[in-house]
């Protein structure tokens, strides 16, 4: 498998909170996912040492949170992220622990909101369901959970049903 082009910051806040942290994207006609909701992450740049890294520092410029590296909790496998033209992107999603939500100050350039959404949010099953995304054709439907009116879809839904192992044929 190839070396993945970018990374994702997948914060989980454990305890009572027991959430993640989700921006929306905000709107840049350069940007295939524009809009959408995503983990906070970009491509790698020369300067990061590793994807690690990169995922680090992606979460520092989008949603002004600073971690170490050492709350890494996980790696996950690389995961594929398709675009309407162009190559395909390969992104290493990185889990990281806190003890509880942190403030995000987002840079209006990257994000134009962010939440902190319960997992049992996206445990629900009631949550997921087919629906019209932006962009689309109207008569074209894909899982998604609907989130402050802007669906919850595509390659941040799909890293959300594997990482909690959700069962997207149950919704």
């Amino acid at each position: 498998m190839p070396e993945p082009d970018a990374a994702v910051a997948i914060v989980h806040a454990r305890g009572p909170a027991d959430s993640v942290l989700l921006m929306r994207r905000a709107e840049r006609e350069a940007d295939p996912w524009s809009g959408h909701w995503s983990f906070p992450g970009g491509r790698r740049e020369p300067e990061d040492r590793d994807l690690l890294d990169t995922a680090l520092r992606e979460l520092e410029e989008e949603c002004g949170i600073r971690l170490a590296r050492e709350l890494l909790e996980s790696a996950l496998p690389p995961a594929v992220a398709r675009r309407r033209v162009g190559r395909f992107l390969l992104v290493a999603p990185f889990v990281f622990s806190v003890d509880h939500p942190q403030p995000a100050i987002l840079d209006p350039r990257e994000a134009v909101e962010a939440v902190w959404l319960p997992l049992s949010v996206l445990r629900d099953p009631a949550r997921h369901a087919l629906r019209t995304v932006p962009g689309l054709p109207p008569d074209m439907r894909l899982p998604a959970i609907d989130l402050n009116g802007v669906p919850l879809w595509g390659f941040t839904y799909r890293l959300i049903v594997d990482w909690l192992d959700l069962n997207p044929q149950a919704f």
